[in-house]
């Protein structure tokens, strides 16, 4: 790499690391992966070859710069569940993934604080001015096309020279689904709690595993309260990337400072924009996001996060794309 500074570019992408409708099957210790700032981008033909673990073998691994990161949840919640009841289970959500004791000992350099609930109600990363990690839901409209058996949608914005985050994002697809958040599991529908922690994961750079078991886990099952809880898989993930006594400080200050409210649409980075892959929509449906690529200061990451049609009778699961 050359010696002098080169300033980096700002990309939108939509990855088709979708949370989707695969069998289950045996998972192994550590089979977790880190993402990366390797952007696919299928209408040019270019790939994110995967590594010998069946990772992103390219690009530098996301990471936040710092060991604490802060949060909000829109005031608003989602009309089906009571604001502070939810806001109770997303901060859950984000104390799983905090301080979490390693393998070797000491515990994983990243925490969260939680804000005040704000008025913002938007995904977005504003490069000249102030921002904040809003967690929001969509009652009315998931207006992602193509991707509306999506549970949750994570957005990062990256620098992809060095892959540090400076902005993430978490969209709930109320819309499309009856979001629970209650213990009965006589009553559980979509967990918001499972749902939330996996894309927490997502929130702090983890990809995909490939260990069944795990939280980070591709797809889940409508009933199913077992993403709650990190996995041996996910412990080493976050061990991996944030490890103890890393040095790194606390500042939950976001980038550009801080701002209850959603930026004005000038403030925002120009050309960033998802297109969805051609692929039925609906339940159980498959299909991705395709990559629309912009000019500016990092690279706009969308995970999404679908769920697993349940079969009827006995005997596994079916596959769908």
């Amino acid at each position: 790499m050359p010696s002098r500074r080169v300033r980096p570019s700002l990309t939108a992408l939509a990855a088709a690391a979708t949370f989707g409708v695969i069998a289950l099957g045996a998972g192994d210790a550590d089979a977790f992966c880190r993402s990366t700032t390797c952007r696919a981008d299928a209408t040019k033909g270019k790939e994110c070859p995967p590594d010998d673990e069946g990772c992103p073998g390219s690009g530098q691994k996301l990471f936040w710069s710092t060991s604490c990161v802060s949060y909000a949840v829109n005031r608003l919640g989602t009309e089906s569940l009571d604001p502070e009841d939810t806001r109770a289970i997303i901060r859950k959500t984000f104390q799983s993934w905090s301080d979490v004791p390693c393998k070797d000992g000491g515990v994983a350099s990243m925490t969260f604080q939680e804000r005040d609930p704000v008025s913002c109600k938007k995904s977005e990363y504003n490069k000249a001015g102030p921002n904040l990690n809003v967690i929001l839901f969509q009652d009315s409209d998931w207006k992602y096309r193509g991707i509306d058996g999506t549970l949750a949608k994570t957005s990062v914005t990256f620098n992809e020279e060095t892959g540090e985050i400076y902005d993430a994002d978490i969209e709930v697809n109320a819309a499309n689904n009856d979001v629970t958040i209650t213990d009965d599991p006589r009553k559980v529908s979509y967990d918001l709690q499972s749902i939330l922690t996996h894309e927490v994961g997502h929130f702090i750079g983890i990809a995909h595993s490939k260990n069944s078991d795990a939280v980070m886990f591709e797809s889940y099952t409508p009933g199913s309260t077992s993403l709650r809880a990190l996995t041996e898989d996910d412990v080493a993930a976050v061990c991996a990337a944030y490890p103890p006594d890393n040095g790194v400080a606390c500042n939950t200050e976001p980038r550009g400072g801080y701002s209850p409210t959603c930026g004005e649409e000038d403030e925002a980075p120009k050309g960033l924009c998802a297109v969805s892959a051609t692929a039925p929509a609906g339940h159980g449906s498959g299909g991705g996001v395709l990559a629309a690529s912009a000019g500016l200061l990092g690279a706009f990451v969308v995970t999404t996060l679908r769920r697993r049609r349940r079969r009827m009778l006995s005997g596994g699961h079916h596959a769908t794309r």
